[in-house]
């Protein structure tokens, strides 16, 4: 045979065998240390299901860090020639809670509910992320995505530990090194196919010297070819990658390669910018031809192309003795690349490795820092703080971008340093215009308006100040992001002063049309809804209910999706008291919808909370979300102001729980949360919490304590309903109060609202309740039963519910069991539809 096949795959029949059980399983996991040839397998076994016009889709990604988010940065991309799919992933963010699993299962499923092909997502050197965050992942879809759907990971450590492995049991096919490996025969087929004429003595040897490891052996083959001879004996891998396949090379060859190396992976196009762009001749493509055909530790996706880790490693280690100025010119020309393809974060650490800290606040202007979350921060920080105040002058739009930034990092003695340096900026800039200058310090006005955060007043001077400056909407806020920062209250976050609500309600009409004319329009509306939320604890429904229409209708006009929530939110507890769930279950589903048509995926996480708070409510805390009845918090995706009213609502599903000591170990960690911007409703509604729990462990003394400070918290603005909602817990101390004749007409109009709120929930109770109890259901079967009622298939009841169509076929059979529904599978649920109506 001719020597050309050296570099063409060589796939042994015993491996040809295990690779076409992929298909059978969901999750197949390709086990072995470097240089095995695990990606080279799967791209044989991939191209032959291709040739055999076997019906099937693939999308790989490889990990090249331990980023998650740029895990699910690659992710994403690999859906881009999918309308809407995409955009919905990258809007999700990756999904590191139950709820956010859930969801991405749903978007998956609906993406390729009508692909007949199987799918297979690859995920190659999968060891490089950390196994804690990627796990659950792959764990929740083996049990939740359709069978066409199949996941194969390549690894060079285990991925699953005993227990998870038998878990997913027959679900889990695994290849390993022993498949992989060259065993002797196998050793003298690959030699054949290469057409290395050595004697069998001397591939004995290589057999057993190599120990079948895959590279060692074709690294023997190609010094053979070359030169008849054997490496066995020459040192590491990586000595040996030098000495076959750089040594070899010409000079030109051998920088292009090096080059190519410093980028993890690389387009024709890429690689072509990068050579000329550092000095060489228009010559890329003829070069990357050659050195790719004769190569197999380069391999080719489409126009992608990727060096095997080994190869990357020998040639960045080569590329670390060039010239420190060489170096980093080409890690600028990369950054500039990674700039016009609009690939910012690649740009800013490419930027970072050239210490261009110019081209760095270049890619900041130009992004405004939106690719870069939470995960970033520490590399953002050393950006900024070993940028050359020099250098920072002369970007003051990078300036004010960057003290927003530092606010959402909690670092605000960076901001103000930074405001020092735009208004120094602004002073010696002689090429800005006047227009362009009160621009940017506009700009830095409203960035550093959050340094005030909930002081209405404050951050209204702020705003006014924006006003007079700007020439157009601000850049220091995206009009699109959630302005309660996933509070599902507006009263909540902005109540900060005993006595002063009236005022507050006051400020926000007054202030907020400066805010919205700086931000176009971002949280129109919100001060109808505080000031309907005010009504609302005052007991003044019908007021409640005009204001909140007005600030409802308000949010729409400029999609303004946090507004509407929390506007929803006080509806549905509108709805409460006047006992009409079925309208409070409505309002939860169409929200969900709206905020999943529109990519608004951090607030189904408010959502969940609000779900959370109304099964507390009804003292229902097996129908609060999973994650939070685990007590998950910190899984929430709500932003730090907002954090005081999620523990608020916590508290709440405590209580319902009967968890009381839980809730009186939380005082010291709910107080401290709660000063930081002095959130008065928060603290009423925490000791009116610590006075229920005390009463139920008999401190009453405690109880009636706190339930005191509570009042006096409360009636300097009228606050009420907080006590009409936790009547159960505290009528016996509000009892007590009447009886010592204090604060007695305050409580009249307690007990008044909580009746009001009682026959409410007792209409709940007795139309959307009592019956499945009765008849002996289980809560998942009244929520199957509800289901199969509004006329869902199983297929579509296991979807909604991500269990199996199997789990719901043997959940309805027990409903009709119990309930005593017989007849045709039509014709039952016919009956039950009828049982729900009545």
């Amino acid at each position: 045979m001719g020597n050309s096949y050296l570099s063409e795959i060589f796939i042994t029949q015993r491996l040809k065998s295990r690779l076409s059980e992929i298909a059978k399983y969901p999750i197949t996991t390709i086990i072995a240390p470097m240089g095995y040839g695990k990606t080279t397998a799967v791209k044989w076994w991939s191209t032959r299901r291709t040739k055999s016009n076997l019906s099937s889709l693939f999308f790989k990604q490889l990990i090249v860090s331990d980023s998650v988010t740029d895990f699910w940065t690659g992710f994403c991309r690999m859906f881009r020639g999918i309308p809407g799919l995409y955009e919905q992933l990258t809007a999700l963010a990756y999904p590191r809670d139950i709820q956010s699993l859930a969801m991405y299962s749903e978007i998956l499923n609906s993406a390729f509910s009508g692909c007949k092909e199987d799918l297979f997502f690859i995920f190659d050197d999968l060891h490089i992320l950390p196994s804690e965050a990627i796990v659950p992942l792959i764990m929740f879809f083996a049990k939740n995505l359709p069978g066409n759907i199949h996941i194969v990971l390549l690894s060079r450590n285990q991925i699953f530990n005993e227990m998870e492995r038998m878990e997913l049991g027959h679900q889990l096919f695994e290849i390993s090194v022993y498949d992989l490996k060259l065993n002797a025969k196998e050793l003298y087929e690959y030699a054949n196919y290469c057409g290395i004429k050595a004697s069998a003595e001397e591939l004995d040897e290589l057999a057993i010297s190599s120990e079948g490891w895959f590279s060692i052996i074709y690294l023997n083959f190609k010094s053979y070819e070359r030169n008849k001879k054997w490496l066995s004996g020459s040192g590491d891998i990586f000595s040996l990658i030098n000495k076959v396949l750089l040594e070899p090379l010409s000079q030109e060859e051998r920088d292009f390669l090096i080059l190519m190396g410093i980028s993890n992976e690389f387009t024709k196009e890429q690689a072509a910018y990068l050579w000329q762009g550092c000095g060489n001749a228009n010559n890329s493509g003829r070069i990357l031809n050659a050195l790719s055909k004769n190569n197999a530790f380069i391999s080719r996706n489409d126009n992608l192309y990727r060096y095997h880790y080994m190869l990357r490693q020998s040639v960045r280690y080569f590329f670390s003795q060039k010239s420190p100025e060489y170096q980093k010119e080409c890690y600028t020309h990369l950054g500039d690349w990674f700039v016009e393809q609009e690939d910012y974060l690649q740009a800013y650490f490419s930027y970072a490795k050239a210490e261009n800290y110019e081209k760095i606040l270049s890619c900041i202007e130009k992004d405004r820092a939106v690719c870069l979350n939470f995960e970033h921060a520490r590399d953002f920080l050393s950006w900024i703080g070993n940028c050359p105040e020099e250098i920072l002058l002369q970007y003051p739009g990078a300036l004010t971008v960057s003290m927003l930034t530092m606010f959402a990092f909690n670092n605000i003695e960076e901001l103000y340093r930074l405001k020092a340096l735009l208004l120094k900026s602004l002073e010696i800039n002689d090429t800005l215009s006047d227009e362009e200058k009160n621009n940017l310090l506009g700009d830095a006005e409203i960035s550093e308006s959050f340094t005030a955060f909930n002081n209405i007043s404050a951050m209204s001077e702020y705003h006014r100040r924006a006003c007079n400056l700007l020439g157009r909407a601000t850049y220091s806020v995206d009009p699109n992001d959630s302005w309660t920062f996933g509070s599902p209250s507006i009263l909540m976050l902005y109540h900060s002063a005993v006595g002063f609500a009236d005022n507050e309600n006051e400020e926000m009409k007054d202030c907020m049309p400066y805010y919205y004319q700086v931000s176009n329009g971002h949280g129109n509306g919100s001060e109808h809804v505080f000031a309907a939320e005010l009504y609302y604890e005052r007991g003044e429904f019908i007021n409640a209910d005009i204001s909140n229409k007005v600030g409802m209708s308000a949010a729409k006009k400029k999609n303004q999706f946090s507004i509407m929530l929390a506007s929803e939110f006080l509806n549905m507890r509108l709805e409460i008291l006047r006992g009409n769930y079925d309208k409070v279950e409505k309002s939860m589903k169409n929200m969900r919808e709206l905020l999943r048509s529109n990519n608004q995926y951090d607030l189904i996480n408010t959502l969940e909370i609000c779900q959370m708070f109304i099964a507390s409510s009804l003292n229902r805390p097996q129908d609060a979300p999973k994650w939070l009845l685990e007590g998950k918090l910190s899984e929430t995706l709500v932003t730090f102001p907002a954090m005081p009213v999620l523990h608020t609502y916590y508290n709440q599903l405590l209580l319902a729980k009967g968890e009381y000591t839980a809730v009186i170990a939380r005082k010291g960690e709910c107080q401290n949360l709660y000063g930081i911007f002095n959130n008065v409703l928060c603290s009423i509604w925490l000791h009116i919490q610590l006075a229920a729990a005390l009463e139920k462990i008999d401190r009453g003394e405690e109880a009636l304590s706190e339930l005191k400070i509570a009042l006096n918290l409360a009636m300097p603005d009228r606050i009420l309903m907080p006590f009409a909602e936790n009547i159960n817990g505290i009528s016996k101390q509000l009892l007590e109060l009447i009886k010592e004749n204090e604060y007695t007409e305050y409580i009249d109009k307690v007990l008044k609202l909580s009746d009001m709120l009682q026959a409410g929930k007792e209409k709940i109770f007795s139309k959307y309740f009592k019956k499945y109890s009765d008849y002996g259901l289980s809560e998942r079967e009244f929520e199957i039963a509800k289901l199969a009622a509004q006329r869902m298939t199983s297929a579509e009841i296991a979807k909604e519910l991500h269990i199996s169509a199997g789990t719901v076929q043997n959940h309805l059979s027990h409903i009709f069991n119990k309930m005593g529904i017989s007849g045709t599978g039509k014709n039952k649920r016919l009956e039950l539809e009828r049982f729900f109506k009545e």
